[in-house]
């Protein structure tokens, strides 16, 4: 549900302005979330009524809304309502997820909710109880599928962090996804608020890690692979 919401963002969703939200409650626990306060957020959720008076004030300006976390589809029923607004008001709608949950992104995406996803990818698929205590592995690979056989826009991704991810470990995923339309690779960036910084430290990822990542997965032919920004 929704706690918190960004008024403006020129880089949530590809080429457009978007009004990004923050909704409350994770079923990962991955060291370097930056969003940590929101995994096991126990504030109050905000009145959603707010943000689309909000909407409502911009219209004309803000061309998307980009849905993030948390994890948003932990609760379907709200989630779909929040975006069924959204569309009512002709606005395109971007969801963050980790995939953890396949029913619900088929479920929107078969009654044409969503316009893009961007998808988190953790590590290696045998990494992930280790580093996000999310044990159902089978359910990341079905929303993998999910979204390459989709004919919206789409985007996975990784943060990676060297204490975590072996270059290796990040060419694996780049092999995993390779016919799919785009793969991001992001730098680790530590603020205070990550999860825990013990475990994944506290200095940034240096870009010379991303670009020899970038270099061998180029050297092997996989093509969709890009370097983004950090977070």
């Amino acid at each position: 549900m929704l706690v918190d919401f960004m008024k403006i963002s020129a880089v949530d969703y590809p080429k457009k302005i978007a009004a990004t939200c923050f909704f409350g409650g994770c079923n990962f626990s991955c060291p370097f979330c930056y969003n940590s306060r929101l995994v096991n957020f126990k504030g109050d959720f905000m009145d959603d009524s707010i943000f689309f008076e909000y909407l409502d004030k911009r219209k004309g300006i803000v061309d998307a809304v980009c849905i993030t976390g948390g994890e948003p589809t932990l609760n379907e029923e709200y989630l779909t309502e929040f975006i069924k607004k959204i569309k009512q008001r002709n606005l395109l709608v971007k969801l963050d997820t980790n995939g953890s949950r396949p029913e619900v992104l088929r479920r929107l995406l078969e009654d044409d909710l969503l316009d893009y996803v961007a998808m988190d990818l953790k590590a290696p698929l045998e990494k992930y109880p280790e580093l996000t205590g999310f044990k159902d592995i089978q359910k990341i690979e079905e929303s993998v599928q999910i979204l390459m056989g989709s004919r919206i826009d789409y985007e996975f991704r990784t943060t990676v962090n060297k204490n975590l991810h072996t270059v290796e470990d990040i060419l694996e995923i780049a092999r995993w996804v390779k016919n799919a339309k785009l793969y991001i690779i992001k730098p680790y960036k530590y603020t205070p608020d990550v999860l825990d910084s013990q475990i994944c430290g506290t200095e940034d990822l240096e870009m010379e890690y991303l670009q020899q990542i970038y270099n061998r997965a180029r050297s092997e032919g996989i093509e969709n692979i890009k370097i983004g920004g950090g977070m």
